[in-house]
């Protein structure tokens, strides 16, 4: 099993994510050909190698990373440390600029918060006390639990 392999065509095949539960991944990777037992072992070895990510919600769906990272530790910069982050630039660019910075890469910065926002974690709201517009991060409870 080459879980880079599986990673990276996952990525290709599904660059917005793959919408559904947290059974969606296996079940796509039956379909693909894989033995149930075979799809689970490759889900498994994806999440826990950190290419894919499920992202639980309103809108639930698996994230596809070109590079594996820690999402939930990721997850809690933002919550943590974010709101206490001054950018420049617009909003966006702003949050860019610290994922960027706590990823080391901008463009998987912008998958990150692409997934974000598809998953519907990022609102945009007026600041009172920067006197703008910025993006907040809103992570669901079963996400919290997580970490």
């Amino acid at each position: 099993m080459n879980v880079e392999r599986w990673a990276q065509a996952l990525k290709e095949e599904y660059p917005r994510g793959l919408l559904g539960e947290r059974e969606a991944l296996v079940s796509l990777l039956v379909g693909k050909g894989l033995s149930h037992a075979e799809a689970v072992e490759v889900a498994r070895a994806l999440e826990a190698q950190g290419y894919a990510h499920f992202l639980p919600g309103e809108k639930p769906r698996w994230f596809f990373s070109s590079r594996s990272l820690d999402l939930k530790a990721l997850m809690r910069a933002l919550d943590q440390e974010f709101p206490e982050f001054v950018g420049e630039g617009d909003e966006e660019e702003e949050a860019l600029a610290f994922l960027a910075a706590r990823l080391g890469d901008r463009e998987v910065a912008r998958e990150v918060l692409e997934a974000m926002q598809a998953a519907g974690y990022v609102e945009r709201a007026y600041s009172p006390e920067l006197a703008r517009d910025r993006l907040f991060f809103r992570f669901p409870e079963a996400l919290r639990l997580l970490g």
